[in-house]
């Protein structure tokens, strides 16, 4: 058990290999931050979620090497390659994600990166 939180301990072999929730169950305004899924057979979130959702990603090449969530989404044909928005197009404003359709961040980097990059995804 975790002292300050009283939860049982994590640790890098929690990675979740299968969806938390049911994608459809997602609201169409809301915003879902996937950090914990960084190998190829590992996801938090299922291919529903990303056939309606617009997917935000640090790097197209690195999701589509690394994050199990996408790379299963685009196996499963939910998902295409090409629709991945990347965070340097969020942050340039050259795509604007619609608010009418959830939004998807995917990290694959570093916990400081994931929060200055929700930040901005939800600012957008």
């Amino acid at each position: 058990m975790n002292r300050t939180s009283r939860q049982p301990e994590r640790s890098h072999r929690d990675v979740p290999r299968e969806p938390l929730f049911p994608g459809r169950d997602v609201a169409p305004h809301a915003l879902v931050i996937a950090v914990g899924a960084h190998e190829p057979d590992a996801r938090e979130l299922d291919a529903a979620l990303f056939a309606r959702a617009t997917t935000v990603a640090e790097s197209r090449t690195t999701s589509l090497r690394e994050a199990g969530d996408i790379i299963q989404a685009v196996a499963a044909g939910a998902l295409a390659e090409e629709d991945i928005v990347t965070l340097h197009q969020v942050v340039r404003g050259t795509v604007r994600p619609p608010t009418d359709r959830p939004r998807v961040f995917k990290s694959t980097g570093m916990a400081w990166q994931d929060l200055a990059v929700a930040a901005a995804v939800h600012e957008s």
